[in-house]
């Protein structure tokens, strides 16, 4: 079938797969509007819960999952979508759970756990703490790549071969702003917090994550696609494009890296590989136990993974933007272990961090944006109201419409927005 054909095939089918089991409301028919029109063309899918007290208020599931010549999959409660940096949060938890063991001390310097020296060159003499890599103010950027391969070691990034201006140099060069100063928001910086908990733990690190989090608090998926309990579960993730959608990631039979790769690949020497900082696959289901942990203070149904005190410390922010301390294309103007909060401050673009008009909480969360999606896990930890979505199926990378009174895309502020009055 032809890309054109394929587009138009699933503009028939978006409004046919658009929640129809119970009586519409206005919600439903604006988060339809967010589904077709929000964007320059119609989003392949809308995954998207409101909670009130810890409690689901309101659910929408629009559009595919996934869409072959012969099928077309729904989206549903149980999809599960590479959550893109939400995955942050759930690393974060894994990491805290050593913390709480005294295998890992959040202001020790990192080298201690990597096995190599990690400094900037620039301030050879200022350790990067695991806080540092945790909160983006460590000095290390992404540069031009920041997974490899099994076979590959992560101390290979940070070689002194590097030089500033190379392509692959990691450390922010001649800006003055030593380790722990200046926010930069970086994804690397988790690959070496999954290497650090791989050498803690003496476990790879979606083993980790499935033996110590996620299996514990019922959650189903996962950081290794090809381990999944359910792969037809699976969301494939698009972009859509002139000429139709195109597949990101994540189609089917599910790709991972091969088993003789992983079975020669010794723990903690490259804790990329199942990216900590975004690979995570979740469905809504397991996002709302997820605010319920946090929400439980570390505990839920019974199971105590935290103690109060660790979730406090990822909640608490530990950067603040004031205007001269760093700079990101979000919106995020405070930020914890992992947690940013949307306090309605301004970020580094100027505008302030409110995700929808009449906004005036202290949402905590985070957002992602990978390979086609948009995603939120937002909730205030006060009252239990949150947001928790997954938008599919985005223009090419940088083509999204941008929001009209945040750094939130369009389509994100027309979400929080339908969401914010539902469930009443």
């Amino acid at each position: 079938m032809s890309p054109l054909r394929t587009c138009g095939l699933a503009l028939l089918t978006l409004a046919a797969l658009a929640p129809a089991a119970r009586a519409r409301t206005a919600t439903d028919r604006a988060m339809d509007r967010v589904l077709t029109q929000a964007e320059a063309r119609p989003l392949a899918a809308i995954a998207a819960v409101r909670l009130r007290h810890g409690q689901v208020a309101y659910s929408y599931y629009g559009g595919f999952a996934r869409q072959t010549p012969g099928e077309t999959v729904p989206v549903g409660p149980d999809t599960l979508f590479r959550i893109a940096s939400i995955s942050k949060i759930v690393t974060t938890i894994g990491l805290m759970e050593l913390v709480e063991q005294g295998r890992i001390d959040l202001d020790r310097d990192a080298s201690d756990y990597l096995g190599f020296r990690l400094r900037n060159p620039d301030f050879p003499q200022v350790p990067i703490t695991v806080r540092m890599l945790l909160n983006h103010t460590s000095s290390i950027r992404d540069a031009d790549s920041y997974t490899i391969p099994p076979g590959r070691r992560i101390a290979e990034l940070f070689d002194p071969a590097r030089k500033p201006g190379d392509p692959g140099y990691h450390f922010a060069h001649a800006d003055g702003h030593p380790p722990g100063t200046w926010f930069d928001y970086c994804n690397l910086c988790y690959g070496l917090i999954g290497t650090m908990m791989e050498r803690a733990s003496g476990e790879r690190f979606d083993r980790f994550q499935q033996a110590h989090v996620l299996g514990p608090l019922g959650i189903d998926g996962g950081y290794n696609p090809a381990a999944l309990a359910h792969p037809d579960r699976l969301a494939t993730l698009y972009h859509h494009l002139p000429t139709g959608w195109q597949a990101e990631t994540d189609t089917l039979p599910v790709k991972g890296w091969g088993r003789a790769a992983l079975d020669a690949y010794m723990p903690g020497t490259n804790g990329t590989l199942f990216s900590p900082q975004g690979g995570l696959r979740v469905s809504m289901q397991g996002l709302t136990r997820l605010v319920r942990f946090m929400l439980g203070h570390g505990t839920l149904d019974g199971v105590r993974l935290l103690s109060p005190q660790s979730i406090d410390r990822m909640l608490t922010p530990t950067w603040q933007y004031d205007g001269h301390n760093g700079t990101c294309p979000y919106p995020i103007a405070a930020y914890g272990l992992s947690i940013a909060r949307l306090t309605g401050a301004r970020d580094s673009s100027g505008r302030e961090t409110r995700p929808y008009k009449g906004y005036s909480g202290d949402l905590a969360g985070h957002l992602g944006d990978a390979y086609g999606l948009r995603s939120g896990f937002w909730y205030d930890p006060a009252t239990g109201d949150g947001f928790l979505f997954a938008a599919d199926g985005f223009p090419d990378d940088g083509q999204e419409r941008p929001g009209t009174y945040s750094s939130f895309t369009r389509v994100e502020e027309a979400l929080f927005t339908a969401l914010a009055g539902a469930g009443q």
